[in-house]
């Protein structure tokens, strides 16, 4: 296996390295062209925009075809944006005095991307990467904020930024499905200098695994096969449920008795917890037909809040009992499959066809990160009607994680989340020309005047 990349560090290209004094200026004449070697080869993608606008200030984007993804669109419509928010949003809106004005005539706007599960910053597909804890299939307890790398990992360091010139602005990130149980998940605004700054939403999901688990197998360790899977879910489920009759009972007696103790905090059954209590959602990776009637016994059994699967690639095959049961998929990222008469199945289509919420994912580093809209042109390609593929990366992944108050459509009151393509979405041919988040523009495409 590759090793990911060394850590990236602004910071750490301008540090004094050690040395004698009689290298000190050498060093720094060595330091500075690796600097100004960066910079050039970041502008080769990105130039400069306007810093962070300021409280108060009222930018406005005219002219442009606008698809809402909220059942609206507009012609040539406006867009007001203030403190990081829109405003307004119409056909004939008249311009507040004093605004910046962005002229984006002929050009389409869109909500930003949102990836509905994304593995961005923990490493290349194929390689080491920070996403699967592989010394225990049952790892609930991990939390995937504590793995990002907020510029990404290599071989691609700027993979944040190459994502947001594709106008992707959000991601759902994933623990892998190296284990069962992987983790917790979070949703990231791809801006910011930390994860922490990015993070808009944590935890936002209980990622799981069905399948066979071969790392596991070949160790002669259950689960070898789908049955261990399973049973190794539930038992998990059922020794967090004694953990929390533990701590009810524990809350009773010390009401009796103050000197009463509380159980060992076990951070495994706490995090299970969100989930017994419904505080969370649980995503679930799988890909046969069986594997997906387990997760909706699970989800009948355990009564989670919400059950969405990812992959799904035999969803087609069990299509009503998932609409019956009212789970989400993700599809992606293979977005076409075949049938038993190897008739040719676009997944996607098939299950919003019928009454199914859809997703549509990159799996990145699968899939890279900034081909987002590429996974759907295919869904199109094949005969998804284009306004159900543009919900399928803004409101529907924007509502699946928990987020769609502030993301995944252009509506008053949310966040400025926006990008202006040169032509249609999904002619891959265009390409996005400036891209704002939280009513900034980060990304300008290189060329472009300022306004």
């Amino acid at each position: 296996m590759r090793k990911s990349g060394e850590k990236f560090s602004w910071a750490g290209l301008l540090e004094r390295q050690p040395g004698s004094d009689s290298k000190a200026s050498k060093n720094r004449l060595l330091l500075s062209a690796r600097l100004i070697f960066c910079v050039a080869l970041i502008s080769l993608f990105f130039v400069a925009v306007p810093a962070e606008s300021q409280s108060g200030e009222i930018t406005v984007i005219t002219g442009a075809r606008i698809l809402t993804a909220a059942g609206q669109s507009y012609d040539c419509g406006t867009i007001i944006i203030k403190d990081g928010k829109i405003l307004d949003i119409g056909a004939e809106l008249k311009i507040p005095a004093g605004a910046r004005v962005v002229d984006a005539s002929g050009g389409l706007i869109t909500p930003g991307l949102v990836d509905a599960h994304s593995h961005l910053g923990l490493g290349p597909s194929g390689g080491v990467t920070e996403d699967n804890e592989m010394t225990d299939p049952i790892t609930p307890q991990l939390r995937i904020i504590d793995s990002i790398h907020p510029e990404g990992v290599g071989p691609d360091k700027n993979q944040f930024l190459h994502a947001v010139a594709e106008g992707v602005t959000a991601a759902l990130v994933h623990p892998g499905s190296g284990n069962v149980i992987g983790g917790q998940s979070a949703v990231l605004k791809l801006r910011g200098r930390t994860v922490d700054e990015m993070c808009i939403k944590f935890p936002a999901d209980m990622k799981m695994a069905l399948g066979r688990k071969s790392f596991y197998a070949t160790k002669g360790q259950m689960p070898m096969t789908k049955m261990g899977t399973t049973y190794l879910v539930r038992q998990a489920m059922l020794e967090a449920a004694e953990y929390k009759k533990a701590l009810e009972n524990y809350e009773r007696e010390k009401k009796k008795n103050p000197a009463a103790g509380p159980p060992p905090r076990d951070l495994k059954k706490e995090a299970l917890l969100l989930v017994l209590d419904k505080k969370i959602p649980v995503h679930i990776h799988v890909g046969s037909a069986d594997d997906i009637m387990t997760a909706v016994r699970l989800a009948e059994e355990f009564g989670f809040k919400e059950l969405s699967l990812a992959h799904a690639e035999e969803a087609y095959k069990v299509a009503e009992e998932l609409a019956r049961h009212r789970v989400k998929v993700v599809v992606g990222p293979r977005m076409i499959t075949y049938d038993d008469q190897n008739r040719l199945v676009n997944l996607a289509d098939y299950l919003h066809r019928r009454g199914i919420e859809v997703s549509i994912m990159t799996d990145a580093d699968v899939i890279q990160q900034p081909f987002l809209r590429t996974q759907a042109a295919i869904a199109v390609k094949y005969g998804m009607d284009p306004e159900a593929a543009l919900r399928a990366i803004t409101i529907n992944p924007a509502e699946l994680a928990g987020v769609a108050d502030r993301l995944g459509s252009l509506e008053k009151g949310k966040d400025a989340d926006l990008v202006v393509w040169s032509g249609d979405l999904f002619d891959i041919r265009q390409r996005a020309l400036r891209v704002f988040i939280d009513g900034r523009e980060v990304y300008r495409a290189p060329g472009l005047s300022a306004e």
